[in-house]
């Protein structure tokens, strides 16, 4: 197999000097199911419960204004090497449309990658300002926990609710909604359930939080139809709904960090701790990486 240049140089003579390299094939592996960009830095949102809270801040270094992304050549080899079909752009502690070369990074992606699905993990506050962005992926799920302002603020620190119905009305890409399961929102989710399927929306994903071992009494007299990666998948009258725990889910991933590490484990710290109905994050150890999934396998940046 022929070796490929993905040095910073090469990058910036294929972006800027319109040169190219012949497009590697690689045989599909099936141990990752998707890749995902994590990005990193200060957020729209203080959601209380934020996963990257648990991941060791070593990590989450700030790449919101850097392009080429820390080992960004590196991760794209590895996605071909794989045969990773699906490249995902989410955060850990940032929404990924506040990243400032994202149009720059999916045009990359496009030429390096041809052939891999992108999607965008947001919360949907920018999706408006940078509709034609957004619609230069694939498909987005936006992460979206009430349509209650009193319940979003409470689960968010904002009461700048997205407009769900506009941004459906001007996606030109498929829309899934994503929402977190917390005391706060479970009591409304068959209201928050049957608003999104007036909308139109086909897809919803339920998300137990990570660390969360509490059996929510959700969409009751409802038997699952599927499964998806280990988790019950629903009909909601003609809606598909999956129920999302990660400690049974059996997907397995390719992640860049902030700080340019790559690894197969996505959360490098301990799950946050469930106290009577709130979630604490714990102290992560200097010195120590923990993890749920596979072996870690880092690649300093």
């Amino acid at each position: 197999m022929t070796a490929v240049d993905w040095s910073p140089v090469r990058i910036y003579e294929s972006l800027h000097l319109g040169i190219t390299r012949p497009v590697q094939r690689y045989k599909v592996n099936p141990f990752y199911d998707f890749a995902n960009i994590l990005l990193s830095g200060p957020c729209n949102l203080h959601c209380p419960y934020c996963i990257g809270r648990q991941v060791d801040p070593r990590f989450n270094q700030d790449n919101l204004a850097r392009f080429p992304l820390r080992n960004l050549g590196r991760f794209a080899a590895l996605v071909r090497r794989h045969g990773v079909r699906q490249v995902v752009l989410t955060g850990t502690n940032t929404d990924p449309q506040l990243y400032r070369h994202e149009a720059r990074l999916i045009a990359w992606l496009r030429a390096q990658l041809p052939g891999v699905q992108l999607s965008l993990h947001t919360n949907g506050l920018l999706a408006l300002e940078k509709m034609p962005v957004f619609n230069l992926y694939d498909r987005v799920s936006l992460s979206f926990p009430s349509f209650d302002p009193d319940t979003y603020v409470k689960m968010t620190g904002s009461r700048r609710v997205p407009d769900v119905r506009r941004i459906l009305r001007q996606a030109q890409v498929p829309v899934k909604i994503s929402c977190v399961l917390h005391p706060y929102n479970v009591g409304e989710l068959d209201g928050f359930l049957t608003q999104c399927r007036a909308l139109g929306i086909r897809r919803v994903v339920l998300r137990q939080l990570y660390g969360d071992t509490h059996q929510w009494d959700i969409l009751s007299g409802r038997a699952p139809v599927s499964t998806y990666r280990n988790n019950p998948v629903y009909d909601y009258d003609g809606m598909e709904v999956t129920y999302w725990r990660f400690e049974d889910t059996s997907s397995t991933s390719l992640n860049l960090f902030g700080d340019g590490s790559i690894s197969s484990a996505y959360l490098l710290a301990r799950p946050a701790v469930r106290i009577a109905g709130h979630y604490t994050s714990p102290n992560t150890e200097q010195g120590t990486n923990h993890h749920f999934g596979q072996k870690v396998h880092i690649t300093p940046g």
